[in-house]
C-alpha cells in the first residue's frame, strides 16, 4: 500500500468536512488553491472563512493566525479552523473539532441568539 501524501490527506479531509457542512450550507464548496492569496479551504458560506486541518499535532495558534488573515482577505467577519480529532477518521468528520477565538465566537453566537429572539 502506498502512503498518501499530505496533499491527498488534506483533500480527503476537506471533502469529508464539506459533506458534513452541505446539508446546512448547500452552496458550500472546496476552494481552489491560490497560494499566498488563500481565503480558506471551504467557500460558499456567507460571512465565514473555513480552514481544515488533518494533521496529528495541533498548532492552534498558528492555524488561527493564518485563518484570521484569510478571513481578512475574504472580507468576512467570522472564521473557524476545523481540525481532525484523534481516533476519528475521515468517515467521522462530524466528530472533529472547531476552534475559533472568543472575539469571533461571541458576536457569532450573539447574532444567532438575537435572530432566534426576533423570530420568536
Amino acid at each position: 500500500m502506498t502512503a498518501r501524501s499530505p496533499k491527498q490527506i488534506g483533500t480527503e479531509g476537506e471533502t469529508a468536512v464539506l459533506k458534513v457542512l452541505l446539508p446546512y450550507f448547500p452552496g458550500a464548496h472546496r476552494q481552489a488553491l491560490v497560494g499566498s492569496e488563500d481565503t480558506g479551504d471551504i467557500g460558499g458560506i456567507t460571512d465565514l472563512c473555513v480552514q481544515v486541518k488533518t494533521v496529528r499535532a495541533p498548532r492552534l495558534g498558528e492555524w488561527i493566525d493564518a485563518t484570521t488573515k484569510q478571513a481578512e482577505r475574504k472580507g468576512v467577519p467570522y472564521y473557524i479552523v476545523v481540525h481532525k480529532r484523534s481516533g476519528r477518521g475521515i468517515e467521522r468528520a462530524g466528530d472533529w473539532y472547531v476552534t475559533l477565538p472568543l472575539k469571533v465566537f461571541a458576536p457569532l453566537f450573539a447574532r444567532l441568539t438575537s435572530s432566534r429572539l426576533e423570530a420568536g
